[in-house]
């Protein structure tokens, strides 16, 4: 009988989280949004803006789907052939989303490196690697999964009563490429240490720090659950902690969009000043210049395109 309580408790449990998860994203949307239209909408058509959009609209559906499933009113509208069909589309859909938040991740640092050939193929094996293991540990996890998961009416919402190891790889995968973007950072601060004190230097670097410890608190806790948790307290903090990473992650990259294009505003007045009485006029682009660039290797820092074609 204390089981089935406890079970019943985790149930409840998993149900408001979700709710705060799902309720937070909503309301960050919605504060965020007129910076959306200003800063990605308006921006010209490119993979960036486009995997941005996808990835911020994405999440929204699923957890309300999820809620929907979980609210406890829809009575028997779901089976457990209903429950694994659902489960297996959000962790899929999870799966998709975690990659294009990574890959603009991986896009910003890039960039922040000057595009630099090495870097580029650090962090593309970084992000393969980290990926295929998360995603074959997605896929056994559900295997074994599977059997144990069910609809249940007295909860009013599908439950699992089976627990897998393979599910701890899952949040373990992608840390190992998060710690990747947080020594980029960092070694990008110190090579470069004159840039350090650019406004826009210092928001890329705090931000992409910032990113990688917040994220990272919400991937540990979630590996504990997975690892001490009971079956019933598996999936307590999982879509909260998907609506939690995607707001932090949507969050971070409007900021570094909205830096960049105020660097290039204040860039393009000064250039319109000299250019009164300077026969160059203005350019197409800003470069930095990196001060500390050894004399083997470009000091062309960061180039930013004043047409905004990479968001």
């Amino acid at each position: 009988m204390q089981e089935i309580v406890q079970a019943l408790r985790d149930v409840n449990a998993t149900r408001y989280m979700t709710a705060v998860g799902l309720t937070v994203l909503l309301y960050d949307h919605v504060l965020t949004f007129c910076d959306e239209v200003r800063l990605v909408w308006r921006a010209p058509s490119s993979f960036p803006k486009y995997a941005f959009l996808f990835n911020r609209y994405l999440v929204p559906v699923c957890l309300l789907l999820v809620s929907y499933e979980m609210c406890g009113f829809v009575g028997e509208a779901f089976t457990d052939e209903g429950c694994r069909r659902l489960l297996f589309a959000c962790s899929m859909l999870s799966l998709a989303s975690v990659a294009v938040g990574n890959i603009l991740v991986l896009m910003r640092v890039v960039i922040l490196w000057d595009r630099r050939r090495a870097v580029m193929e650090l962090m593309v094996a970084g992000f393969i690697v980290c990926f295929s293991a998360q995603s074959a540990l997605m896929v056994i996890s559900l295997v074994k999964f599977w059997p144990g998961l069910q609809w249940n009416s007295v909860a009013g919402m599908c439950i699992t009563t089976t627990k897998t190891p393979f599910f701890s790889g899952v949040w373990a995968a992608p840390m190992f490429f998060e710690v990747l973007v947080l020594v980029s950072t960092v070694l990008n601060a110190l090579d470069r240490p004159s840039q350090a004190a650019l406004p826009i230097t210092r928001s890329l670097h705090r931000d992409g720090i910032t990113y990688f410890l917040a994220v990272t608190c919400f991937r540990v806790l979630n590996l504990t659950l997975s690892i001490v948790a009971q079956p019933s307290e598996t999936m307590v903090v999982v879509f909260f902690i998907w609506g939690m990473t995607t707001t932090i992650l949507n969050r971070s990259l409007l900021r570094m969009r909205k830096m960049e294009l105020s660097y290039l505003e204040e860039t393009e007045e000064t250039e319109e000043m000299l250019g009164r009485s300077s026969p160059f006029g203005a350019s197409d682009s800003v470069v930095i210049v990196d001060l500390d660039a050894p004399p083997h290797r470009s000091s062309r820092w960061l180039e930013l395109n004043k047409m905004s074609n990479e968001f």
